[in-house]
This record gives C-alpha cells, structure tokens and sequence, in this order.
C-alpha cells in the first residue's frame, strides 16, 4: 500500500505562448498501455526524443485534448529541438508519475507470482473503483493507479476491522461474494458457498 496518497501527478508543458496539463490518471495510463508497443516503447520513444511518441503519449495524457491540439500545430511551425527538449521532460515525468508511485516505508516485495499484464491490473483497478468503492466512472478515470490502490486498500483494511479475527485475504473474498449477489439480484450477506456445502452434507 502505498506510504503517501496524493493527488495524480500534473505536469504543465509549455511551448510558443501555449500551455496544457498533462495528467497522470488512469484514462491516461490506459491510453499509453494502447499505444504500440506500450509503455516500454513509450519510455523508449520519449528518451530517443521521437517526434510521434511525444506527440501521443501528449495527446493521451492532455487534460485539455483542443489545447494540446493547438500546442503540437504551433510546434510543428518551429524549429523542433527546444520543443522536443521541454515535451521530452514533461513526458517523462507524466509517465514516473504513472509507473512509479511514492511507496515511501514500504519494503519491497517478495512476490513470487508471475508478473501480470499492466493492462490487467488497470482494469482491475477500474473495476475496483466503480464496483467495489462505487465512484462515478468519471471519477475513476481522472484518478490516478496510485490514488485508487490507496482507496481500495483502505477499502479493504475496513473490512478487516468491521470483521474480527478477519485478514485482508478474508475481506476481499467477502465483498468479492457480495458483489457478485448483487449482480445476479441476490441477497448481498446470502452465502452462496454455505448453501452449497449444505446442499452437498445433505445430498441434495
């Protein structure tokens, strides 16, 4: 989980009398991880300062989509070097803000589970944050990876509290459960895996 919860990262480009905020949220990370090659060629186009991934990872992670439209027209008029310098900088601190959340106090992990697909865990996330925390969808995509990890973790340390003798692994299997009652029209608290045990002790 991680030490410190702060608001997505915002990076302010500049360039020839015009200004856009480039936003670290999930809609962001999403688009980048959609880009060919995702974000390894990202991070490997904007440090080669390559023309066309600066100008789509600008255009994925633009709060302001018209605004960044006008930036990369007024750009394209000039000599390319010093844009390529100020967009090559703020991209690469766009796409920190996504990869590499602060995770101060926290101890490394020892995990040995295979790695799994970024575009898994963003969707995770997403579910995450409209199922299980119930934000509006618009609110989920403005957020950022780390900013919704926080809010679910905190999530689930509540229902460890509300449960005693309850651990994490033990919550997130009981909201799983009750997520998926109410999906299918059911009681929220009815226990699905108890009625089928009892089923079974009784042959039924």
């Amino acid at each position: 989980m991680p030490g410190t919860t702060a608001p997505a990262p915002e990076v302010l480009l500049c360039h020839g009398g015009h200004a856009v905020t480039l936003r670290a949220s999930l809609r962001a990370a999403v688009a980048l991880d959609a880009l060919p090659g995702g974000f390894a060629a990202a991070w490997g186009g904007i440090a080669g300062q390559k023309l066309t991934t600066l100008h789509a990872v600008i255009r994925a992670c633009a709060t302001d989509r018209a605004g960044a439209e006008r930036l990369l027209a007024q750009a394209a008029k000039e000599p390319l070097a010093y844009f390529a310098q100020c967009a090559q900088a703020a991209c690469l601190a766009l796409l920190s803000g996504i990869l590499t959340p602060d995770r101060q106090g926290e101890a490394p992990s020892t995990t040995t589970a295979p790695a799994r697909p970024i575009s898994d865990h963003l969707a995770d996330l997403y579910r995450y944050g409209t199922g299980w925390l119930g934000w509006p969808p618009s609110e989920v995509w403005n957020a950022s990876p780390a900013e919704l990890e926080a809010a679910f973790m905190a999530h689930v340390d509540r229902l460890v509290m509300m449960t005693p003798g309850a651990t994490p692994e033990d919550a997130t299997a009981k909201e799983a459960q009750r997520q998926a009652n109410i999906a299918a029209g059911l009681d929220p608290e009815f226990d699905r895996e108890a009625l089928r045990a009892l089923k079974a002790k009784h042959h039924a």
